[in-house]
């Protein structure tokens, strides 16, 4: 368990440090796809999917981190570090404008994709699926800034 957290770690690192170069990841088509295979073997444990049940979500996961990676997160994450007092008020309103859009890109896919996984998993589940997201996030910004702190 610590060994697969271990390389799925470095391989999310490595994610986010080649998506920091470039948002653009069909650049980069197998890392992407290792990183995708790695949260599917945690999500799989988190929720406790048995083989059949695996074998029907997997595709539908697939085509979710699809999506979800065509999004640019860039948006959401300016607007939190952009000195908010040298921006014209056309410039703020437009940030704000490209944040709501990226931030509704997000849920349009997350409604879409709700549905189709509430097909083969239960919404329990899919809430579980949503935290173990966020705790493999969570620890690869942790792992981030540790690697930031040891250079």
């Amino acid at each position: 368990m610590k060994n697969i957290l271990s390389t799925l770690l470095f391989i999310i690192t490595l994610f986010v440090s080649l998506n920091a170069v470039s948002q653009n990841m069909e650049r980069f088509p197998r890392i992407r796809e290792r990183i995708v295979l790695a949260k599917l073997r945690e999500i799989r444990q988190s929720l406790k999917l048995d083989s059949a049940t695996f074998k029907q979500f997997r595709p539908i996961y697939m085509n979710y981190e699809k999506e979800i990676a065509g999004i640019d997160f860039r948006k959401l994450s300016r607007l939190m570090r952009v000195d908010a007092d040298s921006l014209t008020t056309e410039e703020a309103d437009q940030m704000i404008v490209n944040q709501m859009e990226t931030a509704k890109q997000l849920i349009d896919i997350r409604k879409k994709y709700y549905k189709e996984f509430r097909t083969i998993i239960s919404p329990q589940q899919i809430i579980k699926l949503y935290q173990t997201e966020a705790e493999l996030r969570k620890k690869v910004m942790q792992e981030i800034k540790r690697r930031m702190m040891n250079r």
